[in-house]
């Protein structure tokens, strides 16, 4: 299967109602048969709800011949987030200093197994950032998923640092940053 067919369309917060089944259907079609205690379909509505609140939300979602394939989503840090504070190494404050405006977090990025491989999720990922106004980009990745942390530094990021966040059932994760200007 390849992409050449897949239209991109972009999703603010308050559109997300619209297209929030689309959402948690493709989430659950992607995660079938996981063990992983928050891949269940009211934990992932619970976290996509509370991303599409956010200022700046924005969402990308691929389709071909009307059928969703694929998605990413995300939104700017806001001045008083705490995504850096459990970061260890610890990170200067330089580095972790957020305005609003300098970071976009990338909370989602899933893409259809039919479609898996075809370059789609760089796709939809360079479309979700392309044209963004903040200077980086971050995201966090399981550390048991060295292949998706590949994938990412392929892409431009790097692992800045480990955390394992406080919630229960919550995998050790890396988070990742990256340029936006050096995919654009």
């Amino acid at each position: 299967m390849t992409d050449v067919c897949v239209e991109l369309r972009h999703y603010d917060g308050g559109e997300v109602a619209v297209i929030r089944g689309l959402l948690l259907d493709v989430h659950d079609e992607v995660y079938l048969g996981s063990e992983d205690p928050l891949a269940g379909r009211d934990k992932f509505a619970e976290f996509l709800d509370h991303w599409a609140d956010r200022p700046g939300f924005d969402c990308v979602v691929g389709y071909e011949g009307g059928e969703a394939v694929g998605y990413a989503y995300g939104a700017p840090l806001s001045a008083e987030t705490s995504w850096w504070s459990t970061i260890e190494p610890c990170l200067d404050s330089v580095f972790s200093r957020e305005t609003g405006s300098r970071t976009f977090a990338l909370s989602e990025l899933m893409v259809r197994a039919p479609w898996r491989g075809t370059g789609l999720a760089r796709r939809i990922h360079d479309e979700l950032v392309c044209g963004r106004h903040e200077e980086r980009a971050t995201l966090l990745v399981h550390q048991a998923h060295s292949k998706v942390r590949s994938l990412y530094e392929t892409w431009g990021y790097r692992v800045v640092g480990a955390m394992t966040p406080s919630f229960p059932g919550a995998p050790d994760l890396y988070a990742m940053v990256g340029k936006l200007g050096a995919r654009q």
